[in-house]
Parts: structure tokens; C-alpha cells; sequence
């Protein structure tokens, strides 16, 4: 097969900025006159390794757009791999190519890897928000701007804060629902592109991160949110004001998006979602936009002997936000004992970075392991050397991470990369009156409020981590989830089936220092 992985347009584009206008970009004016000149469709299908390196090559030589290009040549392959984006984005460049080529039939066909995913990243597209905060960031970018055009850029940035500032609601202290204020962002936006317009036509050069083009598009973004919300009103989405000092943030929330995946799928012949956290079916169905009743769903069984992996449950830890101060301590002093019944690896995964932060306060390391912390604003090149020295194996480390972070989901850690991984409760997302509207609306259409809210995102998260030990089927590892909500119906009909018989209850053990130990002695697992 010929396949052809999508690089992002911002990664693959020749100018500062990829801002595809002709009037100011070489390589989209005459795009097609120049593609159809040169042959550049019969010259791709002839490759047979369609990479990155290859767009740029000839869209350098022949000076059109590469990012275009793929989507050319992504005509003639059998197999297109690239992110979410390009399926279901409400922008999406990729939607002229689900329709059939000359001499194909029918639609392709679409497969979604981490499904457990796809209806945040849908709810996603739709929430976006305006900070006054953020805008007034920008104040010294367009001071700086050519003379010419400063003194409108800050006419119309004052224009923009004091537009979020007419949102806010007499009295706010924190956070209130509000009317989508469609009418005073469209005015505004149509100053702003006006502005934009002047500003592309002359002869200024675009730098890396324009202060213009971000302050344009960061508004167009909400306002094209705006208007689909407030025309007509729908009830899954929501408008919030959140002060914070003399400023605020207006911000719209998608609750539900699965009316609009549901007009992606028509594209496709056939769509195949599939994940490690897929339950239950019916949450994830109905939020991805697929109907229960006509979808054929399956769960398989996992081939790795159960022998090879110890997973228990410590209830009697509580990670109940009113009762963290008093378990800290005992998570720290828990995670310590069972790590030092074996030199290795581990993960301890948290619900949040102070949760994690509080604990290692109180962590006291074991004789031979090193620690090490993900940080909130941890670099590629930092994260990359975690998993270096892990793979490496260098000396045994306890790496304390947080559960849906870059650590916890979408890495493997194969053989003794990591031998063991603790799961420090359910992480629950924050009890706010954005989750609490979710909630309302969760319980009005699907009858099922706290779950869809809360629980099922939660244990999603818990069960990626958890599944961080297990890459194959010659691994042995330890897992070992700390809370007692793990035991209930609400947060266990998430977990796979193949990790308890009849009820997570057998989990429990009450001499856990001893299993742990049974466990790593045991000379012949395989069984």
C-alpha cells in the first residue's frame, strides 16, 4: 500500500506564517495554473515514499504550497494518516478529498485510533474562548508594529477588551452564565478584518507570530463559534463570563458534539473507532455521534497471562478532595513501601499537580531510586529525556506524573521500561460551574449527569495510565489503583473485563506488602 501521513500546515510552510493568500503568499498564487503547468499530480504518483522532505522539494522547486501538495497527492494513495483535524474539524482542508477519484467507487473508508478521545477533541473545536488577559498580552507585540499601523492596531485592541468587558455581569465575583453576545464580537470582527486586510496589502513583512494575524484570528475563532451558538440557540452549548480582577474571559462551552460528527460520518463508507478505554459503549457512542442501536461493538480479550500482572486496589486511601489532606501522607508512605519490594521503574500517577506536588512533600524515596517530577511547563526536549533515561534504564526511577498527561496516555513503556505503576485516584475534573452545567445538560438528554460528567472522563484517564505497564505479551508489571471509589459500580464498569472475575472487591487485599513480594518471587509467571 501507499500511504501518506498529513504534516500540519504550520509545520510544512515555507513563510513565516501560513497564511494562505495569494496576495501574500508566492506559493498559493496561481497554485493550480502552476500544479496542472508542471504535471506535479503525475510526478507524485509516481513516488513511492511520500514524505515531508518530498512536498517541500517540489513545492520549492516549482513554487507552490506542500501543504497543498499532500493533499494532491493523498488522491492517489490507499492510505491517509493524520490527526483528528482533518476528518472533523469544523474547518477541515481534507473534505474534497472523501469524495471518490476518477476510477474509484464508493467513499474511503475511516478509522479512528484512541476513539476515547474524539468526542472531547469535537467539544474542543467548539469551546473556544476570549481573555481580556490574553488580549492585553498582545499590547507590547503591536506596539511595536511600523507607525503606519500602530495607532489603529491599538484602537482596535482597546475596541477588543472593551467589547469582553461590556459581557460582564453587574455584581460578578467568579463565574456566571450569560447571554452569547453574538452581535458586539460580529461588529468587531468585522473592524478586525477590515484592519487585516489593509494590513496584508501592503508591502510590511510578515514575522513569526504577527501580532496582527494573532489578534485577528484568536477573535475570528470565537466569533465563528459565536455565531454557529447563538443561531439558532442550541441547547448544548453554553456562554460563561469568568472575572478575574478588572478583566474577564468570555467563553463559550460545547457540551455535546455529536450532531456535528454525525454529518463527518457521511463521507465514509465505514468508520471503525477502537481504544483501550471504550467503556462504557454506550457513553462514548452517543458522544461521538454514532447510535448505540446500529453500531456492532466488541471487547477483546486481552492474550497477556494474567500471571504476569499483579493489579490491586487500596481502598482504604481516599483521594475525596475534603479528605486529601489526611491521605497524603499515606499515599506517599504506601508508594514507597511497595516500590522498594522491587528495583525498577515506576509511574505514580496523580489527579492534578498540586495533588502531586502535596504528596511529594511527604515522599520519602527508597534506598536506590532516583525521583523524578513532570513539571506543568515541561519541554519536549525534558520530556523526551524522562523517557530516555527510562528506556535506558540507568538507575531505578519513581517518576511522578499526572494522569491524562504526556506520560500517561499515547507512550509505550515495553518490557522492564517500567515494571510497576500506581494510580492515585480517579481524576475527577474540577467541581465548577462550567462542569456543573455540563452535568445539567448530561442529565436532561442522557439521564446520566455525574457519570457523563464526571466519572466516565475520569476513569478514561485512570485506565490509560494504568495501562501504561502493560505493552506485551512477555511484560510483567504492578498495578496498583489507590482509592476505594474504584471498588463501586459507578467508576468499575469502565475498567476492561479481564481485570477482575465478578467484582473489583477481589482486588482488595488486605496483606499487600506480602502479595507484592509473592508476586515478584515467583520464579515461573508464564502460566
Amino acid at each position: 500500500m501507499r500511504s501518506l501521513t498529513i504534516t500540519a500546515k504550520a509545520k510544512i510552510c515555507f513563510k513565516n506564517e501560513p497564511l494562505c493568500n495569494p496576495d501574500y503568499c508566492e506559493f498559493a498564487k496561481d497554485y493550480y495554473t502552476k500544479v496542472n503547468a508542471a504535471g506535479l499530480q503525475d510526478l507524485l504518483a509516481k513516488k513511492k515514499k511520500l514524505t515531508s522532505r518530498v512536498f517541500r522539494n517540489i513545492g520549492e522547486q516549482y513554487e507552490v504550497c506542500p501543504f497543498e501538495l499532500q493533499l494532491e497527492a493523498a488522491k492517489d494513495v490507499e492510505v491517509v494518516i493524520g490527526d483528528y483535524n482533518y476528518a472533523f474539524g469544523p474547518r477541515t482542508a481534507f473534505g474534497k478529498l472523501t469524495e471518490p477519484s476518477p476510477g474509484q467507487e464508493g467513499h474511503p473508508n475511516l478509522v479512528i485510533d484512541e476513539a476515547h478521545n474524539l468526542y472531547s477533541r469535537a467539544m474542543g473545536y467548539y469551546s473556544p474562548e476570549v481573555s481580556s488577559y490574553s488580549l492585553d498580552r498582545m499590547r507590547k507585540d503591536v506596539q511595536a508594529l511600523p507607525p503606519r499601523f500602530r495607532a489603529d492596531a491599538e484602537v482596535l485592541l482597546d475596541q477588543c477588551i472593551a467589547t469582553v468587558a461590556a459581557c460582564r455581569p453587574e455584581g460578578i465575583k467568579q463565574s456566571m452564565v450569560i447571554e452569547a453576545p453574538a452581535d458586539l464580537f460580529l461588529a468587531q470582527d468585522a473592524d478586525l478584518r477590515a484592519f487585516l486586510s489593509r494590513y496584508l496589502e501592503s508591502d510590511v513583512e510578515i514575522q513569526p507570530r504577527d501580532v496582527v494575524l494573532r489578534l485577528c484570528f484568536y477573535w475570528s475563532e470565537f466569533t465563528a463559534a459565536l455565531d454557529f451558538v447563538a443561531h439558532p440557540k442550541r441547547p448544548e452549548f453554553f456562554t460563561t463570563y469568568r472575572a478575574f480582577g478588572a478583566g474577564g474571559t468570555v467563553k463559550i462551552t460545547c457540551c455535546d458534539a455529536s450532531e456535528m460528527l454525525k454529518a463527518c460520518y457521511d463521507e465514509y463508507d465505514q468508520v471503525v473507532g477502537f481504544s483501550a478505554t471504550l467503556k462504557p459503549f454506550d457513553y462514548y457512542a452517543k458522544l461521538s455521534g454514532l447510535d448505540p442501536e446500529k453500531i456492532k461493538t466488541a471487547e477483546f480479550q486481552s492474550p497477556f497471562p494474567k500471571r504476569r500482572r499483579k493489579l490491586l486496589i487500596i481502598p482504604e486511601i481516599s483521594t475525596k478532595y475534603s479528605e486529601r489532606e489526611r491521605n497524603y501522607g499515606k499515599i506517599a508512605e504506601a508508594i514507597s513501601r511497595i516500590a522498594a519490594l522491587k528495583l525498577g521503574n515506576y509511574f505514580a500517577f496523580f489527579p492534578s499537580f498540586e495533588f502531586m506536588e502535596r504528596t511529594l512533600e511527604r515522599f520519602m524515596p527508597p534506598d536506590g531510586f532516583t525521583v523524578i517530577q513532570q513539571t506543568r511547563e515541561m519541554k519536549a526536549d525534558d520530556i523526551q529525556a524522562v523517557v530516555d533515561h527510562l528506556r535506558g534504564q540507568v538507575a531505578p526511577a519513581l517518576v511522578f506524573a499526572v494522569q491524562g498527561g504526556v506520560f500517561s496516555e499515547g507512550v509505550d513503556y515495553p518490557g522492564e521500561t517500567i515494571i510497576g505503576a500506581f494510580v492515585v485516584g480517579p481524576p475527577l475534573p474540577n467541581f465548577d460551574l462550567e462542569r456543573e452545567k455540563m452535568r445539567e445538560y448530561y442529565q436532561t438528554h442522557y439521564n446520566a449527569g455525574f457519570d457523563y460528567a464526571y466519572s466516565y472522563p475520569a476513569m478514561s484517564k485512570a485506565v490509560q495510565a494504568a495501562g501504561r505497564v502493560v505493552r506485551s505479551e512477555t511484560d510483567r508489571g504492578l498495578i496498583v489503583l489507590m482509592d476505594n471509589r474504584f471498588i463501586t459500580p459507578g467508576y468499575s464498569q469502565s475498567m476492561p473485563t479481564d481485570w477482575f472475575d465478578q467484582s473489583p472487591s477481589e482486588l482488595v487485599s488486605r496483606q499487600i506488602l506480602k502479595e507484592v513480594t509473592d508476586f515478584w518471587s515467583d520464579t515461573d509467571p508464564s502460566n
